[in-house]
């Protein structure tokens, strides 16, 4: 695991997930950041449920700025002690009092801490109540937030290069295009069916909400503020799954076919 993250923009659409990947050159691994410890009394909020949406931009543009909110978060440069006083000054300490008594956190597992730029060129960023973003020593993103804590985590190392090899070993065919509906087929090289479908599932777009086992079928509705999806999985022996998904505007469908060390991705989108 590096000790330090650098990370490029992935706008996802769904709440509860932010992508970023390492722009290290040698490793290029991805990571996921997983808004975790959400009361359901903050989501369901207005004030709540906007900054939920808006935590999924969550960017490190480099070790010290993070753009959240279109606001820039710039790291503290001061030493320790007076980083220390400036949150004192702000009730941080008195408002998460019992959060950080919860969490089992003091000062002394907060590796960087970072700040929002009244300066920004952000009407929102200018306008929203003085805030945070801590670094923890296990890696992990800490928000405050109306008293409580938002806690951002990274994926383990075999689900980063597992997302680093559906992203780098794989190869596509050129899309088709039939009146309203579109084909892609793509191959990912050393990849088994469980291994792309759990890659694509880190992006709640492809809406793989469903942990699945090989052999295994099953069906279900998925009903949220943003959508309503009918959704079947089916196994056509060991090395073939078909995977239905009917929305009020269409369908989408997927076929993983392992082919030896090799699994194809056939994905239909037909919209009505």
């Amino acid at each position: 695991m590096l000790k330090f993250l650098y990370i490029n923009l992935f706008i996802i659409l769904l709440p509860y997930v932010a992508y970023a990947s390492d722009i290290n050159l040698a490793k290029n691994n991805y990571y996921m950041l997983m808004k975790d410890n959400l009361s359901e009394q903050l989501l369901q909020t207005k004030e709540g449920k906007l900054l939920v949406t808006k935590l999924d931009n969550l960017i490190f543009l480099n070790q010290d700025k993070i753009v959240l909110w279109g606001c820039d978060f710039k790291q503290m440069k001061e030493s320790w002690e007076d980083i220390n006083k400036q949150l004192n000054q702000s009730d941080f300490f008195k408002d998460y009092d019992n959060e950080l008594r919860k969490h089992h956190l003091t000062f002394r597992n907060f590796i960087k801490v970072y700040t929002n730029d009244r300066n920004s060129s952000s009407n929102i960023c200018n306008s929203s109540d003085h805030m945070n973003i801590i670094l923890l020593d296990n890696n992990n993103l800490m928000i405050p937030y109306e008293n409580e804590l938002i806690f951002f985590k990274r994926l383990s190392e075999e689900q980063e290069n597992n997302i680093n090899n559906y992203h780098n070993n794989v190869k596509c065919l050129e899309t088709k295009r039939v009146d309203m509906d579109i084909t892609d087929i793509c191959y990912y090289q050393n990849m088994t069916i469980l291994d792309v479908y759990e890659a694509m599932s880190f992006d709640p777009s492809n809406l793989f909400r469903k942990k699945i086992k090989q052999g295994e079928d099953f069906s279900d509705i998925y009903e949220d503020d943003y959508m309503r999806v009918e959704v079947e999985y089916k196994w056509k022996g060991k090395n073939k799954l078909e995977i239905a998904q009917y929305f009020d505007g269409g369908e989408t469908y997927y076929t993983f076919v392992n082919q030896g060390n090799r699994t194809k991705l056939i994905t239909k989108l037909s919209p009505d």
